[in-house]
């Protein structure tokens, strides 16, 4: 029984983890596009397959509520997790030191519930922004905000 437990356990958090958890290959393509525009989130959005999981409250894949894309330097956002790039924020974040232009993109329809590939959005271009990430091995893998 004990065994049992433990493994249930094990499974819980490992579940937990990846569910904030990304690589950052998949930050990369949820999270920077250099010199993208507001007006190209519904294009880009798609492109990228970028969705709602299904989950056990809402078991379609959805379109997703807001995305943030950093519209800077890839190579200046992984900076942000390397000594000097950033300072911590809390409950294991950074943030950067350094500001970035990105591009708020809100879904426009929410109610009935949009399901992909009928997601519409709007961009909002905003500059100068400090942006809040989590790090694993020096790469950002979690996009949390801006500020």
């Amino acid at each position: 029984m004990k065994i049992s437990i433990f493994s249930g356990v094990l499974l819980i958090s490992a579940a937990l983890i990846s569910v904030d958890g990304q690589t950052w290959a998949q930050f990369q393509n949820k999270h920077i596009n250099a010199g993208m525009t507001a007006v190209q989130c519904t294009q880009v959005i798609a492109a990228r397959r970028i969705v709602n999981p299904p989950t056990q409250v809402n078991p379609r894949i959805s379109c997703k509520g807001i995305n943030t894309f950093i519209t800077g330097n890839v190579n200046a956002v992984r900076a942000i997790c390397a000594v000097g790039g950033g300072v911590p924020h809390g409950n294991g974040m950074t943030i950067s030191n350094a500001n970035f232009p990105i591009v708020d993109c809100k879904l426009v329809k929410k109610n009935p519930p949009a399901v992909p590939p009928h997601c519409q959005y709007n961009g909002v271009t905003r500059n100068n922004r400090r942006i809040i990430v989590r790090c694993d091995n020096g790469n950002p893998v979690h996009f949390h905000g801006s500020q």
